[in-house]
């Protein structure tokens, strides 16, 4: 069931109740009619006469605590619907946050994507390479040897903010990649663009924690490590 259904079900749910509290109300109402007319009656029938009811009004004060009664299930049923209606909001309000968290991310992954594949056609065409913002001295065989280092990088970053893969694999992933020279080249070489990120975006904590590895000495290779 999506996030629109789910809403759709705590809002039935939520009319459904004010409905239930609605209906007692009316039914005690109609209840406290009928009551009173036969308590009338009752006094009527005891005192003989409507002259000598009238004479009697104060018998009614002995009514008071029925009506005290019934003014307290009155009001206690206004509160249990209001406090039923603050739950259902905040459960909306809940629902529609997570909603949009949940469009956000989604729609974080699809740019990254979106970045990954346009590397991967840079990769492809030399002439579409020279659109990014490396040095042009540098040859075409390494500017791809960058870009694809740039693809490794946004593959650990996407596996770490999807939590696809836990921390201690996401360390010896990036363990196993500093280890290549041409990382640590491509690293350095794109510093300046990592600087201009927000120092408070995951990207960014994530590429402090690249630099605090990097900048131990890298250990000897041991072959190829399958990612």
């Amino acid at each position: 069931m999506d996030s629109t259904e789910g809403t759709a079900g705590t809002v039935w749910q939520y009319t459904w109740k004010v409905l239930v509290a609605l209906i007692l109300l009316a039914v005690i109402a109609v209840a406290c009619v009928a009551l009173s007319g036969w308590m009338n009656d009752s006094v009527v029938s005891l005192a003989g006469s409507m002259g000598r009811a009238k004479d009697l009004g104060t018998v009614g004060q002995y009514f008071d605590a029925g009506s005290a009664v019934f003014s307290g299930i009155a009001l206690l049923l206004v509160i249990v619907t209001t406090v039923m209606q603050r739950r259902e909001l905040a459960m909306q309000r809940d629902s529609l946050g997570k909603s949009q968290w949940e469009l956000h991310r989604s729609a974080e992954t699809e740019m990254r994507k979106l970045h990954m594949d346009l590397i991967k056609m840079a990769i492809d065409d030399d002439s579409l390479a020279k659109l990014w913002s490396y040095d042009d001295s540098i040859p075409a065989e390494q500017v791809r040897q960058y870009l694809y280092a740039n693809l490794i990088f946004s593959h650990l970053l996407l596996n770490h903010e999807l939590h696809v893969i836990d921390e201690t694999n996401i360390l010896g992933h990036i363990h196993g990649v500093a280890r290549s020279p041409i990382f640590r080249e491509y690293w350095v070489a794109s510093a300046s663009a990592r600087a201009l990120l927000n120092q408070e975006s995951t990207e960014y904590k994530f590429g402090q924690l690249i630099d605090s590895i990097l900048q131990q000495p890298p250990d000897p290779p041991d072959g190829l490590r399958v990612a």
